[in-house]
């Protein structure tokens, strides 16, 4: 899954830059120029963070981000050629997670978006890889194919987890039933058999094999 970011920066040459960098480092870029356009994809996208430049036509940075404030808590950066103690407190008073002053370098730009979507949404080391167009989180349980999420039931997706956690390992009925039902719950053989094929359809019939009398192993 790729995060989403919302760049907002005027300087056309450098928004390009920014965007071709981020695009090539997994990122799912989106560009704006202009404080009323940032504020209308916000509305209209869901983002993962927002790179906000201050000095912006229609409406400047700290007004785009106490506006977003009032019904959005995504993630905001600053961008800015602003330095001084003042503009750093406004951009934090306003909303800002972080502040980057220009120039900068494009490493440190991705250190810092990383770093800020670590303590936003975890670890960002848990979304496991399953095949060029599948990924999966470990963390919030949520599987995408070509970057859109597949809807399934949670002790699928609790299953997902607890193959790609056991790759290469026979895991038996019983460990199965133990880790994705619940202590009140009647295990269910003929589930666990749909389950197993619900997942195949997604991420591949080849990646979860049966073993006879036994269980099931994941294969990748």
């Amino acid at each position: 899954m790729k995060h989403r970011i919302l760049l907002v920066e005027d300087d056309i040459e450098l928004n390009h830059t920014i965007a071709e960098f981020l695009n090539m480092s997994n990122f799912d870029v989106v560009s704006v120029y202009d404080g009323e356009e940032a504020i209308n994809s916000v509305f209209e996208t869901n983002f993962d963070v927002v790179l906000l430049d201050i000095k912006l036509p229609k409406m400047n940075g700290f007004d785009v981000a106490r506006e977003l404030r009032k019904n959005f808590s995504v993630p905001i950066i600053f961008i800015t050629s602003l330095d001084g103690e003042t503009n750093v407190v406004k951009a934090f008073l306003n909303g800002g997670d972080d502040y980057i002053r220009k120039p900068f370098s494009l490493k440190e730009l991705k250190v810092r978006i990383d770093a800020v979507l670590r303590r936003v949404y975890g670890n960002l080391d848990a979304v496991v890889k399953i095949s060029d167009n599948v990924e999966f989180d470990l963390d919030k349980l949520e599987l995408y194919k070509n970057g859109e999420r597949v809807k399934l039931k949670t002790k699928e997706l609790k299953l997902l987890k607890l193959f790609l956690q056991n790759k290469g390992k026979v895991l038996s009925k019983g460990i199965i039933f133990d880790n994705i039902y619940d202590y009140d719950e009647e295990p269910n053989e003929y589930s666990l058999r749909t389950f197993i094929n619900n997942l195949r359809r997604v991420i591949g019939r080849e990646k979860i094999e049966t073993v006879k009398n036994t269980g099931y192993r994941y294969v990748g």
